[in-house]
């Protein structure tokens, strides 16, 4: 009988991060509001102080989908539903929201420039998991975002999640 190979543990952090769906102005070229949500508003949200991470992910203006056309199913998104980013905000404490009202206040003035919609998810501090997925040594790796919620009516241990997933290396945000 062979013996299985030993699996590192997971690297956990229990972070208070906020994930916001993004969906930029339509009175103005598409590209133009991404390139200000990548350029200059990047760095007033870079600039916050008691930031760990900040992460953009773009998404595609056309993007054919993979759920198959079936009758009774709405499998195509309406195009006033579909949404260009979500940007996720990693804080370094409980606390260090507090320390960045100044830049956030200042975001908040500089959305308008970009974003017709915003929606904001932002648990409890300790309710999101950060996952590293990548060995050691690799730069590239993939990395799973969980957010646990209590479910109404339920004992403390039960929890429902939802996940977001990126491809992107693990990095400090910009310095601007």
């Amino acid at each position: 009988m062979s013996a299985s190979p030993a699996v590192a543990p997971l690297e956990v952090k229990k972070s208070l991060t906020s994930s916001i769906l993004l969906w930029v102005r339509t009175d103005q070229p598409r590209q133009t509001g991404m390139d200000h949500w990548k350029g200059p508003h990047s760095g007033i949200i870079s600039a916050t102080p008691g930031l760990e991470e900040y992460r953009q992910i773009h998404l595609a203006e056309h993007n054919p989908g993979r759920w198959p056309a079936t009758d009774g199913v709405q499998t195509a998104i309406p195009a006033d539903r579909k949404i260009d980013g979500v940007a996720e905000v990693t804080f370094q404490s409980a606390l260090a929201p507090l320390k960045g009202r100044k830049q956030t206040k200042l975001a908040y003035a500089d959305e308008i420039n970009v974003f017709r919609r915003t929606l904001l998810y932002a648990g409890p501090p300790k309710s999101s998991r950060w996952y590293d997925a990548a060995g050691p040594g690799e730069t590239v790796g993939a990395r799973t975002l969980i957010y646990l919620r209590r479910r109404d009516g339920v004992g403390a241990g039960a929890f429902r999640s939802s996940s977001t997933s990126s491809s992107l290396p693990r990095s400090p945000a910009p310095e601007c």
